[in-house]
């Protein structure tokens, strides 16, 4: 049920309540006693029309029922909207594609070892809080560096907190997930085209690219995650890159040009240069 309308109408017949009545042609007001079975005694206006010959009255009900009533369809709405949001982050949250493992990541349990990995935090922080200028500008973030520090953590915290906190979609995926897909329509009898491909990673707000530098890096697809890539960018969507190159080798590997994109609009590349949580924990 839509409750504006209804909500709209009940204000205005309150606000005519607290303001003058309009002067209109043909028309008279009139302020009576009125008796309400719930409320008792209120002040009632009536206004008499004579429209084609013929005696319009109108009576206004009581201020109190009104107030009521504007509450509870108020609060009829609230728990609308409340279910309408519930439903549309769980819709969201299974089109992500989150993996199982990383189900319980937040940016409040990142593990910060040290200043460095403090400072990515509070830049991925810092991109989240802002998420409405970066949506509207197109910013970015590469994440290079050492496995097992904690990029994909981050990355998927920030597609959940746009979820939950701005209802943008998100996708995460890898390089190798989205060749597989453009080259399974150069075959015959192929069911999507390369156009179907890009439209898929170019529809959600923000888009996660994992594991970028583990492919085989043939020409095709360094071509296939720039076309992506610069598609987003020229659609003003937010990509994340992760990778576990480092910068120079990440730069070498999908060029110059796309970190430049991918640093555009706010955008900001992040290094990951300590050692794996997993290789301390295994000492």
């Amino acid at each position: 049920m839509n409750y504006s309308a209804e909500i709209t109408t009940v204000r205005q017949k309150l606000a005519d309540l607290n303001a003058p009545p309009k002067p209109l042609e043909h028309t008279v007001y009139e302020d009576k006693e009125a008796i309400c079975d719930r409320h008792g005694l209120f002040k009632q206006r009536c206004r008499r029309m004579a429209l084609h010959g013929k005696g319009i009255e109108t009576r206004s009900e009581c201020p109190v029922c009104l107030t009521e009533k504007l509450t509870q369809l108020e609060h009829a709405e609230a728990e609308q909207e409340k279910h309408r949001k519930r439903s549309k982050i769980k819709m969201l949250m299974d089109n992500l594609n989150l993996p199982e493992r990383f189900a319980d990541v937040t940016l409040d349990n990142y593990e910060r070892v040290n200043t460095d990995a403090a400072r990515c935090l509070k830049l991925c922080n810092d991109y989240a809080t802002h998420w409405p200028e970066r949506l509207k500008r197109g910013g970015g973030l590469v994440m290079c560096g050492k496995p097992g520090t904690g990029k994909n953590h981050l990355a998927l915290s920030i597609a959940k907190n746009v979820i939950n906190e701005h209802q943008s979609s998100a996708l995460f995926t890898t390089v190798l997930r989205i060749a597989s897909e453009f080259k399974s329509t150069w075959s015959k009898s192929a069911e999507c085209s390369e156009a179907d491909v890009i439209k898929r990673y170019t529809q959600p707000d923000l888009l996660i690219i994992d594991e970028v530098g583990v492919q085989f890096g043939s020409e095709a697809e360094k071509m296939i995650l720039f076309e992506v890539i610069n598609t987003r960018y020229e659609s003003m969507k937010p990509t994340i890159i992760i990778s576990n190159l480092a910068l120079n080798e990440l730069a070498g590997f999908i060029g110059e040009r796309v970190i430049d994109r991918m640093n555009d609009g706010g955008g900001c590349t992040l290094t990951f240069t300590w050692n794996s949580y997993r290789s301390r924990m295994a000492a």
